[in-house]
């Protein structure tokens, strides 16, 4: 089988249409994500803020917070030396009931 020119011509441009079709749509899919990059990073320029504009807020924050939890362990250590107490206490007059009351069982036996 043999082509002559113009069949080779007609083979070329079909081939260099595919070509730049294939050329044109990958060029077109990487343009398009390099524009949403540019466009996030136009977007985070806009809204950023540096974190030295911040730092006060965050200094008064973290005081706050030490602040809030020395208050909470008082109050826990508070709480714990209470419930020592009660503790102790409730185990003193279960001591004295075992000591001064007698059993039901001697009850009913002596009856």
């Amino acid at each position: 089988m043999t082509f002559d020119a113009g069949t080779w011509w007609l083979i070329t441009i079909i081939v260099t249409t595919v070509v730049g079709l294939v050329g044109f749509l990958f060029g077109r899919s990487v343009f398009r994500q390099l524009d949403e990059n540019r466009a996030d990073i136009k977007q985070v320029r806009e809204n950023y803020t540096p974190r030295d504009d911040h730092q006060k807020d965050l200094e008064r924050l973290r005081t706050a917070h030490q602040k809030d939890v020395e208050a909470l362990r008082r109050e826990m250590k508070e709480m714990r030396t209470e419930m020592r107490t009660e503790i102790r206490q409730m185990s003193d007059d279960v001591k004295d009931i075992k000591e001064n009351c007698i059993r039901r069982e001697e009850f009913v036996s002596h009856q």
